[in-house]
């Protein structure tokens, strides 16, 4: 009795969870966009005046630096114009270079992004005194090859 049960159980739950829907679905817009459309880059630091109650470790601390992008998707190039703006700690002045910035990119709905030739990963520190490739693939498959240069202006 116990296994009937069971199995009744178990048909039951499977008609409950299945569907009739099978023809008539409405066809969802595949997106063509394989673009950058805005940058943004970070500088973090180890903030030494700063250390955890516990563990004794000195806090990382990120500044957003302002940006003036010219993004040409035509050519595939976004030229980042990095400058200092007027909250940056005094102390990491002398410090800050191209060479240990953060960038990271927004792209077109549903693209995924790729570095290529070695290029770094974006949303990490990097050296950015010298341009990178990047692939952007929209999902309907077009691919787009960006190369982003960064100028960090003192």
């Amino acid at each position: 009795m116990k296994t009937i049960k069971a199995i009744l159980t178990f048909l039951g739950a499977a008609l409950l969870c299945s569907s009739c829907l099978d023809s008539n679905l409405k066809e969802l817009d595949v997106f063509k966009g394989s673009d950058i459309t805005s940058t943004f880059v970070y500088y973090r630091y180890v903030d030494e005046s700063y250390t955890h109650v516990l563990s004794g470790a000195h806090a990382v601390k990120q500044v957003t630096l302002t940006v003036n992008n010219d993004i040409d998707t035509d050519n595939g190039t976004c030229d980042i114009t990095v400058t200092i703006p007027s909250n940056f700690p005094a102390a990491e002045l002398d410090n800050i270079s191209a060479s240990e910035l953060v960038v990271a990119v927004s792209i077109s709905t549903a693209a995924i992004i790729s570095p290529m030739g070695g290029s770094p990963a974006l949303g990490t520190p990097a050296d950015w005194s010298v341009p990178h490739k990047y692939m952007v693939e929209a999902a309907d498959k077009s691919k787009k090859e960006w190369t982003i240069t960064v100028d960090l202006v003192k």
